[in-house]
């Protein structure tokens, strides 16, 4: 619908246009006058079903205004609104069919109220009564919906709508609490079910007057609370009482209807802080993260999770080497004591979680030895489940890297050590750990125990190459590696991977690749994200 509001005093004109929240009341544009004159030429070219008119102002008044409307378009609800208590006015505006007279000045409340009362006057002429009832109940799931999205800014219009709708002052102090699933992708029918069975839970334990329960679309619960006084202390009681209650119902629901909830209740506040409000009981309600499915949290200052990058085992050089050895006992040992940690700390929200988990996965190929198209892909398969998943606690972000480590390790890094002697095994893992120093087989062949010749021999029947080329082979993808990701200078780079000297490193180079390290950089394809490789 269209508003038009006509008014001499651009304070008054002004001040209602900016002052309510419109849209949340189906008014989708607001049109102003200064007179009588403009408000009809404003009113002819866009027709409005709605009009809020002064009395008197220059040229034509408000009651001439009303009597042109009428004339022109019969259906338009108009309001007047005077600042004098004369019974001639009033009586004009009757014959007029004024939609309402009220007197100066009204207050906001009052104003929002009766262009509610109007704009339900004109739906119900334009329908017939069950649609009207279906708008009714449509503009009460848009309030909910419009509520629980933190869409509605207006106090007053918030205050209005829960009266309406459901009977509930949400004057004076107020706690806010969310209640959710706690598996998320349940089918819509499932999520009203366990809803409905929370619901009853709350009011079977004697619900006490001045609390309301609203399901959303999602099948979540948000409850508001009334409390009787401000104080500090009572507050505390308060908020101590509705958790208990609040566990007793999550154990309820689960017991007999084997549905998982949890939830976050916030501070106390007033129904101007009510967006904030629901904001901290979400982020009380992501506290489940470390203390599981079917919790109870209250919101405390300082205590929201925060979304930043974990730094731990991903940096740890130790435990890409257990990867490439292939030690998954010790490795998910790492993985428990890592997650440990991290419950402990008690400080990172689901996105940091899961951008740690990507960047864990994301080791498995980098631990390769030679490039694996399977292995990345196999990777690449685990972080796009791990995008689309609906973990909500701790423990399922574990067992899922857990078991893609254990799945890695068996299919991709296993195969190719069980192949490999012992000696070997180790000098492999020894070469990874120093190809950047100065290697030589003799050096290696002391390592694990063997008399150079008898391991060069051994080294090339298992791995298919001299001793020589696989270390090259190993620096030359390091360094290409950093030449695709830094910006360091090409010298550098061949001297941080184990090249002393610049012109073989460029020769050995143009041998494996078949370009210079400076034609790689040059290629369009080579990104230039100046990150760093840690060895």
């Amino acid at each position: 619908m269209k508003l038009l509001i006509a008014d001499d005093d651009r304070q008054i004109r002004e001040g209602i246009k900016a002052g309510i929240d419109w849209s949340s009341l189906g008014i989708v544009e607001v049109l102003t006058a200064a007179s009588g004159t403009e408000a009809f030429e404003i009113f002819c070219a866009n027709l409005p079903e709605l009009v809020v008119t002064d009395v008197r102002m220059p040229g034509m008044d408000g009651l001439e205004l009303l009597k042109r409307i009428k004339e022109t378009r019969p259906a338009t609800k108009v309001i007047i609104l005077s600042g004098y208590n004369d019974f001639k006015y009033l009586k004009k505006a009757i014959q007029w069919d004024a939609a309402d007279y009220e007197m100066k000045p009204i207050r906001a409340r009052s104003l929002i109220q009766l262009i509610k009362k109007v704009s339900e006057e004109i739906v119900r002429e334009r329908v017939s009564e069950e649609t009207f009832r279906k708008y009714l109940a449509s503009h009460k799931e848009l309030f909910v919906d419009d509520f629980a999205g933190g869409r509605i800014r207006d106090r007053l219009i918030l205050q209005d709508g829960l009266m309406q709708y459901f009977q509930f002052d949400a004057k004076g102090t107020l706690l806010c609490v969310r209640i959710e699933q706690d598996r998320r992708r349940e089918e819509a029918a499932e999520k009203e079910r366990c809803a409905d069975a929370m619901l009853r839970a709350l009011g079977g334990r004697e619900a006490e007057a001045g609390e309301l329960w609203l399901k959303t679309k999602d099948g979540s619960l948000i409850g508001l609370l009334k409390l009787e006084t401000v104080s500090y202390l009572y507050a505390r009681h308060a908020v101590a009482s509705l958790k208990n209650r609040l566990a007793d119902s999550v154990r309820e629901v689960a017991q007999t209807c084997g549905c998982s909830l949890s939830a976050g209740i916030s501070l106390p506040g007033n129904a101007s802080d009510v967006n904030e409000l629901q904001a901290q009981a979400r982020e009380a309600l992501a506290l489940r993260l470390y203390s599981g499915k079917g919790s109870v949290h209250a919101f405390e200052e300082g205590g929201a999770l925060r979304e930043e990058t974990i730094r731990g085992l991903a940096e740890d050089d130790e435990f890409l080497n257990l990867i490439r050895e292939a030690r998954l006992e010790r490795l998910t040992e790492r993985v428990s004591v890592e997650f440990a940690r991290l419950r402990q700390e008690r400080a990172y929200g689901e996105k940091s979680l899961a951008g740690y988990c990507k960047a864990l996965i994301h080791l498995l190929p980098a631990a390769a030895g030679e490039p694996s198209a399977e292995l990345a892909e196999y990777a690449r398969r685990r972080i796009e489940e791990l995008e689309t998943s609906a973990f909500v606690d701790i423990g399922e972000y574990e067992d899922f890297v857990r078991l893609a480590f254990e799945e890695a390790i068996e299919a991709y890094f296993n195969v190719g050590v069980a192949r490999l002697s012992a000696p070997i095994q180790l000098a492999e893992a020894y070469i990874r750990n120093h190809y950047a120093e100065e290697l030589t087989a003799e050096k290696v062949a002391e390592h694990v125990g063997k008399t150079p010749n008898y391991f060069s021999h051994l080294f090339k029947k298992e791995m298919g190459v001299p001793f020589r080329e696989y270390v090259n082979r190993l620096r030359i993808a390091k360094a290409k590696q950093l030449i695709e990701r830094t910006t360091d200078r090409i010298y550098e780079i061949g001297e941080r991977v184990g090249f002393s000297d610049y012109a073989y490193f460029t020769q050995v180079f143009r041998k494996l690749e078949g370009c210079s390290p400076t034609a790689l950089r040059k290629k369009p394809d080579v990104k230039d994200e100046n990150l760093k490789i840690e060895d």
